[in-house]
C-alpha cells in the first residue's frame, strides 16, 4: 500500500520550524546579554511579544528554506530547469570507441548493421637519397568502415554512403580520419537438406517463414532501437542509458551490441541450433550451407567484402520438409509473404518524439519566496502597528512612540525580507546564465504592511541604500567567484591556476612618475584606488571567463576529443574541434572562431591534425618541393595566343599554381600557371622572342611545409668563414645532427649542425648575403610526421603572450587538455609568418574539403 503523506505531529526541538525552540532560544540570549537590566519576561512584556513575532516570522522563513529543490529552482514566466544541463548534454559524448562509432553508423537511415576497424599501421619509409616517403602511408587513427544495407529502405547506395560519410565527419575524433567507407555487397546464401516437422504442426507456410526468419536473422541481425521510457522499465540507470553517443532513433543496448559481432564464416551447427529452437522441428537430416557453387557440410567462409544475406526463394527449393515421412506439401510464395511480413515486424527504429531523448522533470509553479508580509501586521492592536493604526483622536506623543517603534523593527524586518529575498534567488546563485555579478539581494519594505512609508526621509534615499547594499565590491566578486568554483567543482573543473596567472598578467610592473612616500599620501591613495580597480577588473574577468566555460560545459567535456567536420564550412565559422573550444576557454579566449589570425591583435590560435596532411589525393608535389627554386632552361611561345612556355624540366606544377620567376630581366615578375605539360609550363604573358634561362618557385603558402619545418630568421656570419650561423627560435639540436634546409638558393640540403649559440646553430657553408630566411627540420630515419600528432600556431604578439609565465601556461593547459596518446607542437608565430599560416591552413582546409 502506498504511504499516505501525514504532516508529523513533533517537530525537531533544535529546528528553525519549531517556534517554541526559537523563543526559548531567544530569551536565553536575553538572559545571558540582559539580564541584569530586563527582568520581565512574561508574556505580557513588549519586548517578549516583538520576539515572539520574529520567531514567528523565522518560522515562515525556515519553512520556505526547506522546500524541495525544484520548488526553489522555480519562477514563474520561466522554467525551472532551463539553466542545468539534462543528461541528453551531459551525460552523452562524442563517439570515443568503436562500439560508440558503430552506433552512429546504424543510426543513418538505411543502414541495418556495420562495423568499424581499424585500418593497420603503414609506416612511412623515407626514399633513396632521404626523400620524404610517398604514397601508402596508413598512419595511426585511421578507420575502416563496412556497411550492411538494410533492404527495406528506400535510400540508394549512393545516399547511404554519402549520409554515413557526412555523419562521421560530423563526430570524427580529433587526429582521427575514416580510411574507407564500403556499402557491401550481398552474399546469398542457402540450406539444403532435409527438416522434420512434429504431426503436432497445422500451418506447415508459417512454421517454414518463422524457420527461414530465425535463419536469417543469425546471418544477419537488426540492431533494435529502444525508447528511454523502455530502458527505464528494464531497470537501467541514467548513467548507463546515456552512456556513448546520442542517437537519433532511440538507445541501443551496449550488451546486445557487441553480441552481434560480425559473421566471418557459417557453421552448420549454429544454423541447426537456430531451427532446432523452433517448435514444431522434430529432427534435421544432412544439412549443408551452400553460396553460389560452393557448398559446404560443416563451415561456409564468407567474402570479407560481402553482407550474407538468407536466399530465401533458393533455400525452399534445395530444403526438403518433411512430416511422419511424407513431403510436406509448402506454397512457397505463401512462405515468402509471411516471411517479409516478419521482417516488416521486425523493423522497430523508434524515432523518438523531440522531447524523448532527455529526461522530462515535471514543471514546478512559482512559490512567490521572496514575498514578505509584515510583522507588525500580527501584533495586538494596543500597539497601533500595521493594519492596527492608532485612532485620529491619540495624543500625538503616543502616535510619534507607534512611529518610533516602527522604526525599531524596521531594522529586524529589513534583515528579514533580506534573507526572504536570499532564498528566492538561490536559482541566481547557482547559475552560469546572465551577468549579474551579485550574490546578496535585498528587497524594499514599501508595500508590505511595515509601514516604513511613515519613517522614511526621502524613499529615493531608502532605494539607493539597497541599491549600494548590494553592488559589485571586492567582498561581492569574490563571493560570484566561489559560487562558480562550486558550481566547476561539480564538473571536476577548476579556474585557480589561470586566476593567478590572470593576476600576474593583469598586474605588470607598476609606472612610477613619482616616488611613493609618506610624505605622498594623495598618490598613494590613488596607487590604492588604482589598485582595487584592477582587482575588480581581474575579478570580473574571472567571472565571464568561468561563465563562458560553463555555458559551454555540454561541447567541451563529452565534445572534448571531437574534432572539425571537414564537411562544413571551415572558415570565419566556429567549426572548429571540442579540443580548441576547451583550451579557449580555459585560457580566457572569448573567440575561438577559425579565421585570420595575422589581420588582428586579437587572442587566437590555429590547430592542425597531421593525420589530415597524410599523402592523398590532394598532394600535387612533395613537401620538399614546395619553396625549392626549379630551373628554367628557356622560353617558347605558348600553345594559346598571348602565352609563354616556360621550358621547366621535372617540374611539378599544375594549373593554378602561382610561381615567381627571378633571374630574367625580361619575364621577371609573379605569375599564374595557365596550362601545363611534361617538361614545360604556360604563363599568360606574350612571348617576346628567346629570354635567357631563369628560376622559378612558387608563391601560395602550403599547409604542409609550415607545419613539418622551422623557420629560420635570418643568416649571419660567423667567427669562422666557412661557416653561416642559423638565427631560430627554440630547437632541441644537439651539436652532430642532421638536417635539411630548403626554401634557399645557397643552403638548400641536407646538413650537419655544428657550434650551438643561444640564438641558433651553425652549420658548415660559407656565407651567404643573398639571402634572407628558409626553412629547417630534423632528419630522422623512418619518421612519422602524422600519426597522432597536432600543431598549435599562436600569435606571439599579442600582448598578454608577452608574459613568459603566461606564454608557459598557455603551454602547459594545452599539454594537459590535450588527450595523453596525442603529441603536441606547439609554434609563436610572428604576425608576418601568421600571415602565411593562415593562408596556407585556408588553402589546405579547402583542398580537404573542396565542397
Amino acid at each position: 500500500m502506498t504511504k499516505p503523506i501525514t504532516i508529523p505531529k513533533d517537530l525537531p526541538q533544535d529546528s528553525a520550524l519549531s517556534y517554541d525552540f526559537l523563543r526559548a532560544e531567544g530569551i536565553k540570549l536575553i538572559q545571558q546579554m540582559a539580564g541584569s537590566t530586563w527582568t520581565d519576561h512574561n508574556t505580557h512584556d513588549p519586548g517578549i511579544t516583538i520576539l515572539e513575532q520574529l520567531c514567528y516570522a523565522i518560522t515562515d522563513l525556515a519553512y520556505r528554506i526547506d522546500y524541495d529543490i525544484p520548488d526553489l529552482l522555480g519562477r514563474d514566466g520561466s522554467s525551472s530547469y532551463e539553466e542545468l544541463y539534462g543528461p541528453a548534454k551531459i551525460l552523452t559524448v562524442n563517439p570515443v570507441t568503436l562500439l560508440d562509432l558503430r552506433k552512429i553508423v546504424i543510426d543513418v537511415e538505411g543502414v541495418k548493421n556495420a562495423w568499424i576497424e581499424k585500418v593497420p599501421y603503414v609506416k612511412p619509409e623515407a626514399g633513396p637519397n632521404n626523400e620524404e616517403p610517398g604514397g601508402g602511408i596508413k598512419p595511426r587513427g585511421l578507420y575502416k568502415v563496412d556497411i550492411e544495407k538494410d533492404d527495406w529502405s528506400n535510400e540508394t547506395g549512393i545516399d547511404i554512403s554519402n549520409h554515413v560519410k557526412a555523419r562521421l565527419q560530423a563526430v570524427r575524433g580529433v587526429c582521427e580520419d575514416f580510411d574507407e567507407v564500403t556499402l557491401l555487397n550481398e552474399q546469398l546464401i542457402r540450406l539444403q537438406g532435409v527438416i522434420n516437422l512434429t504431426d503436432k504442426v497445422e500451418n506447415v507456410n508459417q512454421l517454414i517463414a518463422d524457420v527461414l526468419f530465425r535463419v536469417a536473422t543469425y546471418l544477419s541481425p537488426r540492431i533494435r532501437f529502444y525508447s528511454l521510457s523502455q530502458l527505464l522499465e528494464q531497470g537501467k540507470t541514467t548513467d548507463e542509458i546515456f552512456e556513448g553517443p546520442l542517437l537519433r532513433h532511440g538507445f541501443i543496448n551496449n550488451e546486445e551490441l557487441q553480441r552481434q559481432a560480425r559473421v566471418r564464416e557459417v557453421h552448420s551447427s549454429d544454423v541447426i541450433r537456430e531451427i532446432m529452437d523452433e517448435e514444431g522441428i522434430s529432427s534435421i537430416d544432412e544439412l549443408s550451407v551452400a553460396s553460389g557453387d560452393v557448398i559446404k557440410k560443416w563451415v561456409l567462409p564468407l567474402d570479407p567484402l560481402k553482407a550474407p544475406k538468407l536466399d530465401v526463394r533458393g533455400t525452399l527449393e534445395h530444403l526438403q520438409f518433411t512430416s511422419q515421412g511424407l513431403k510436406a506439401n509448402i506454397d512457397a510464395d505463401r512462405v515468402i509473404a509471411l516471411y517479409n511480413l516478419k521482417i516488416r515486424g521486425s523493423i522497430d527504429r523508434n524515432v523518438l518524439h523531440s522531447a524523448e531523448p532527455d529526461m522530462v522533470l515535471p514543471e514546478t509553479k512559482d512559490r512567490n519566496i521572496s514575498r514578505y508580509y509584515s510583522i507588525q501586521n500580527y501584533f495586538p492592536s494596543n500597539f497601533g502597528l500595521g493594519d492596527s493604526e492608532l485612532p485620529e483622536s491619540a495624543p500625538e506623543k503616543r502616535k510619534m512612540q507607534a512611529k518610533q517603534l516602527k522604526a525599531y523593527l524596521a531594522l529586524f524586518e529589513q534583515q528579514l525580507a533580506n534573507y526572504f529575498s536570499q532564498t528566492a534567488h538561490f536559482k541566481d546563485l547557482v547559475s552560469f546564465d546572465g551577468d549579474d555579478t551579485r550574490t546578496y539581494f535585498n528587497q524594499s519594505l514599501t508595500g508590505s504592511g511595515a509601514g516604513i512609508e511613515d519613517i522614511l526621509v526621502g524613499e529615493e534615499s531608502y532605494e539607493q541604500y539597497l541599491a549600494e547594499m548590494t553592488a559589485d565590491s571586492a567582498d561581492s566578486l569574490n563571493r560570484k567567484n566561489i559560487f562558480l568554483n562550486h558550481l566547476l567543482a561539480r564538473f571536476g573543473e577548476k579556474f585557480s591556476r589561470y586566476g593567478v596567472f590572470l593576476q600576474g598578467v593583469s598586474e605588470g610592473a607598476p609606472k612610477r612618475s613619482e616616488q611613493l612616500s609618506e610624505t605622498n599620501p594623495d598618490l598613494l591613495q590613488q596607487r590604492s584606488f588604482e589598485s582595487d580597480n584592477r582587482a575588480n577588473e581581474i575579478s570580473r574577468q574571472l567571472i565571464k571567463d568561468k561563465t563562458r566555460f560553463l555555458k559551454d560545459y555540454d561541447k567541451i567535456s563529452g565534445g572534448r576529443a571531437k574534432a572539425y567536420d571537414c564537411e562544413k564550412e571551415y572558415w570565419n565559422t566556429d567549426n572548429v574541434s571540442g579540443l580548441e573550444k576547451r583550451i579557449a576557454r580555459k585560457i580566457g579566449i572569448n573567440d575561438y572562431t577559425r579565421r585570420n589570425l595575422a589581420d588582428a591583435d586579437t587572442e587566437g590560435f590555429h590547430m592542425v591534425e597531421h593525420i589530415l596532411l597524410r599523402p592523398g589525393a590532394y598532394d600535387r608535389y612533395p613537401v620538399r618541393t614546395h619553396y625549392t627554386p626549379g630551373e628554367i632552361t628557356g622560353f617558347e611561345a605558348g600553345e594559346s595566343e598571348g602565352h609563354t612556355q616556360c621550358l621547366a624540366p621535372d617540374h611539378t606544377l599544375v594549373k593554378g599554381d602561382r610561381v615567381n620567376i627571378r633571374g630574367n630581366e625580361q619575364y621577371e615578375g609573379a605569375y599564374e600557371v595557365v596550362a601545363v605539360k611534361e617538361g614545360a609550363f604556360e604563363i599568360a604573358i606574350a612571348f617576346e622572342g628567346s629570354a635567357n634561362e631563369a628560376t622559378w618557385r612558387r608563391t601560395q603558402p602550403d599547409l604542409r611545409y609550415h607545419v613539418l619545418t622551422e623557420s629560420i630568421q635570418a643568416f649571419s656570419k660567423t667567427s669562422k668563414e666557412s661557416n653561416t650561423l642559423c638565427q631560430v627560435a627554440e630547437h632541441n639540436l644537439q651539436e652532430g645532427d642532421l638536417i635539411e634546409i630548403t626554401g634557399t638558393t645557397h643552403y638548400d640540403g641536407l646538413h650537419q649542425v655544428g657550434t650551438i649559440t643561444e640564438n641558433g646553430f651553425e652549420i658548415p657553408v660559407p656565407f651567404a648575403e643573398s639571402e634572407a630566411t628558409g626553412r629547417w627540420n630534423k632528419v630522422r630515419k623512418n619518421h612519422d610526421p602524422y600519426s597522432l600528432q597536432l600543431t598549435f600556431a599562436i600569435p606571439n604578439w599579442v600582448e598578454r603572450y608577452q608574459n613568459d609565465q603566461f606564454r608557459k601556461f598557455v603551454e602547459d593547459t594545452i599539454r594537459e587538455e590535450t588527450p595523453t596518446h596525442l603529441k603536441v607542437h606547439v609554434k609563436w608565430l610572428g604576425r608576418a609568418e601568421m600571415q602565411l599560416f593562415d593562408q596556407a591552413f585556408n588553402r589546405f582546409l579547402s583542398e580537404v574539403n573542396p565542397d
